[in-house]
């Protein structure tokens, strides 16, 4: 079995930039708590590029179609950064995008309400709030340590330890840059597992391409939508004096694994652990709502895994899952079907939302064979969406490009290009 379709490896750790944004951005919308359609069919999106470019183009495209759409953008604005554009796209037909100028054109990234925009570095195509000048490049660096334990020094972050089998596992929250905790005002709540990756720490090696910049895509969110929510980002390196993996953290015992990996199945303690620990904390330190609808959890590769098995442990907790590139291989089709014929699906499921790439540089087959099996056995066909992408691998790039398209699961509880009945589709 290779181990890529399982595992991301732990990283050392060093000084680095932090890639985050102290940049205050207001709401365009009131907090959304219907949720059931996007407010309009066509949605403004930004590309920004550090080059100024002639005949910018932005294509739309669905995995779902061979219809594509071009539209021409107009520049809107300059900085010290690089020359803005932008363009109105519809939403309700297209969720992906690539930029095309000058004989050239971006790889596909997610188009959706959720996104505000797209930046070209020079470290390469990033999440882009419009308004926002130098979301990665102008924040004090973040010192991370290692002397038995993670040291974090970052004013970003709120940092707190609460204790998980027998050490105190790091917590990260991130609060908007006009969080008021004095305020009445409630904000939903991203749980993510794979913290360490999921937020830009600066570890060492790592550069801006290797996170999926949680925080930013939400900062961008917001800045589309209107739709207010925090960061909840767990470490999942594993224990410190490795007595235990992270193979041991995400993976919940379900009976025999497929294949001979030696693995302490701790998934289940991690689970009741948010249950307990991570979700009370948070919801009586921070100003967040307490209902499943507007509570998520989303993990990528084991992560994926492990935000699935989470979901269906605790739907009166996450009404919405991000399930990236999941592990299911670990178990076999027989053990799947006994554990979820243990589970009851209605309308009240939580909205899973299926990433994966293909079934050879990522687990595809393994997915396509989950969504097959969930269907089958009764899962409401409106209660999840598939996005299958034929060029897809097992990597940080492709769970970031799409990280927004599971924000807009979370608000809209769909994705409206991918509403297919749970059909599973092909990036062509």
């Amino acid at each position: 079995m290779k181990s890529k379709r399982i595992m991301i490896g732990c990283m050392s750790l060093v000084i680095c930039l932090l890639a985050l944004t102290a940049c205050s951005v207001a709401g365009t919308g009131s907090q959304n708590d219907d949720r059931s359609t996007a407010d309009e069919k066509y949605h403004t999106l930004y590309y920004k590029d550090i080059t100024k470019r002639e005949n910018v183009t932005a294509v739309f495209s669905s995995c779902n179609s061979q219809q594509t759409e071009e539209v021409r953008m107009e520049a809107v604005g300059k900085d010290e950064d690089g020359f803005t554009y932008s363009c109105k796209g519809d939403a309700s037909s297209y969720h992906l995008v690539s930029f095309r100028y000058d004989q050239f054109s971006t790889a596909k990234v997610a188009f959706n309400p959720c996104v505000s925009g797209w930046y070209n570095s020079v470290h390469g195509i990033l999440p882009y709030t419009y308004g926002c000048t130098d979301q990665y490049e102008s924040h004090t660096a973040n010192l991370v340590t290692m002397n038995d334990t993670l040291v974090y020094d970052n004013e970003m972050y709120d940092n707190v330890n609460l204790p998980f089998n027998g050490y105190d596992k790091i917590v990260h929250i991130w609060t908007p840059a006009d969080y008021d905790p004095s305020s009445d005002e409630k904000y939903a709540t991203v749980y993510l597992l794979d913290g360490q990756g999921m937020l830009y720490l600066g570890f060492p090696g790592e550069t801006l391409l290797d996170s999926e910049h949680a925080d930013i895509q939400v900062q961008s969110m917001t800045a589309a939508t209107g739709y207010k929510a925090i960061v909840v980002a767990v470490d999942t390196f594993g224990d410190p004096q490795e007595r235990y993996s992270r193979l041991d953290e995400l993976t919940p015992d379900l009976g025999e694994l497929a294949y001979k990996e030696e693995t302490q199945k701790f998934g289940n303690l991690l689970s009741d652990y948010f249950a307990d620990s991570v979700v009370p904390y948070i919801q009586q330190h921070y100003n967040v709502y307490t209902d499943a609808l507007h509570t998520s959890i989303a993990g990528k590769s084991l992560g994926g895994l492990e935000a699935f098995y989470m979901a269906l442990e605790h739907p009166e907790l996450f009404g919405t899952a991000g399930v990236f590139s999941p592990s299911f291989l670990l178990y076999k089709d027989d053990v799947w079907r006994s554990y979820l014929g243990q589970k009851s699906f209605d309308a009240q499921s939580p909205f899973l939302y299926f990433y994966c790439g293909n079934e050879v540089e990522d687990n595809g087959d393994v997915t396509d064979e989950m969504v097959s099996r969930i269907r089958e056995m009764g899962y409401p066909g409106n209660r999840f969406v598939y996005h299958r992408e034929a060029i897809g691998g097992h990597e940080t790039y492709f769970w970031r490009v799409n990280f927004s398209e599971f924000l807009n699961a979370m608000v809209y509880q769909r994705v409206e290009p991918l509403e297919n009945d749970g059909q599973e589709a092909m990036t062509q």
